[in-house]
């Protein structure tokens, strides 16, 4: 899984949800417990870094393509 810096600032892919997802399973997997801290800390920093990323895209104003006016509506 990629660290946050290596993350790009536009926006949020299917696949980088997707390596999240798969981090996540894999830790999950190991157990809490067992899990380096370390790599918990990695996986929650980049997390947070992945849903700030989705916010930050959803508040520019952009709007989904479904909701943009058309020329002649």
């Amino acid at each position: 899984m990629s660290t946050p810096a290596d993350l790009p600032a536009g926006p949020v892919t299917s696949s980088e949800i997707s390596g999240l997802i798969t981090w996540m399973r894999r830790l999950s997997d190991a157990g809490a417990s067992r899990a380096d801290p370390a790599e918990l800390a990695a996986f929650h920093h980049a997390k947070q870094a992945l849903l700030a990323r989705i916010a930050g895209h959803n508040t520019r104003g952009d709007q989904p393509f479904d909701q943009q006016e058309h020329p002649g509506d």
